[in-house]
């Protein structure tokens, strides 16, 4: 929201709509951005822009969170399909600003069929996870830890890998924010990548590692108790691609993508200890069959 507009709830009427009580200061609440937002108490009604000033007035007036958040935004929506792929979404907290979050994090891809008649990609992860706020309605996530791939029903022997390294990054954007009806839509961008232990089979060496991309957008609904939020639950949309490449002999390397490229998103976020602990569960589906975990302590 910039400097020089209002977003405000208006009762619609017949006829015009003239001026309006409702429309005080003492009806103001804040959007996510730290802007005035008036809302409406009773009855029906709608957001209205009012703006104010000329265009070119307004545009001068843009400060530096709006234009962040244009450029955040843009990415998640111009990002290119080839890059995406099959990561937890993170859940939908977002620390408050100069705070972190941490804990420990399980991701299971029961299931990922490859292109090309490579067969079926498994891999089970476990993460370190830490979440940082840089503003209300932005966080930066970052995990390391352990991972395994395993391939097999396809043009290759079945290969297990063994245990290696794991880590990604990622952020979200909290796009939107209505406090009264507990709802948020949020945006996220994933990464993770995984490179176990090369594998030996008939004299045959196997190296490999995998990159698990995806960009996901969320709609979550905050259930409270007592007025503490004790339970979120969300629903999504992703694109994602879960790419493995691998050497056969330090030669012939190849690079394989998966065959499904959307898919759904649905979790649960439930809060405990006064908010100051977070367990989260999500599974995902159509493109892959995948369960994460997360247990985390807020600082």
């Amino acid at each position: 929201m910039v400097e020089g507009t209002r977003l405000e709830s208006v009762r619609l009427r017949k006829g015009s709509l003239g001026s309006n009580p409702s429309l005080s200061a003492t009806n103001r609440g804040r959007s996510i951005w730290g802007h005035p937002i008036n809302r409406l108490r009773k009855n029906r009604t709608v957001p209205i822009i009012f703006w104010s000033g000329s265009p070119m007035g307004i545009l001068r007036k843009i400060d530096g969170r709006s234009i962040s958040a244009a450029i955040l935004c843009g990415a998640l929506v111009m990002g290119p399909l080839e890059m995406l792929s099959a990561a937890p979404s993170n859940g939908t907290h977002f620390p408050e600003r100069g705070r972190i979050e941490s804990g420990y994090g399980y991701n299971a891809m029961f299931k990922r069929p490859l292109s090309h008649s490579f067969g079926d990609l498994s891999t089970y992860d476990q993460f370190y996870m830490l979440t940082f706020g840089v503003y209300d309605w932005l966080a930066v996530d970052g995990q390391a830890g352990l991972g395994g791939i395993t391939e097999k029903n396809g043009k290759l022997p079945t290969l297990e890998y063994n245990t290696g390294f794991a880590g990604g990054y990622g952020f979200r954007v909290k796009a939107f924010e209505n406090k009264r009806w507990g709802a948020r839509i949020i945006w996220g961008f994933q990464h993770i990548s995984v490179h176990p232990c090369d594998r030996s089979i008939n004299d045959d060496k196997y190296e490999s590692f995998l990159d698990d991309w995806q960009l996901s957008a969320v709609a979550a609904k905050d259930f409270y108790r007592s007025g503490s939020r004790v339970l979120t639950a969300y629903a999504g949309i992703k694109g994602s691609d879960c790419e493995i490449v691998y050497k056969l002999n330090k030669h012939d390397k190849k690079r394989v993508s998966s065959d499904r490229h959307i898919g759904l998103i649905t979790g649960l976020d439930i809060y405990i200890f006064g908010n100051k602990a977070r367990v989260g569960v999500e599974g995902r589906f159509f493109d892959e069959t995948a369960l994460s975990a997360s247990a985390s302590y807020l600082f």
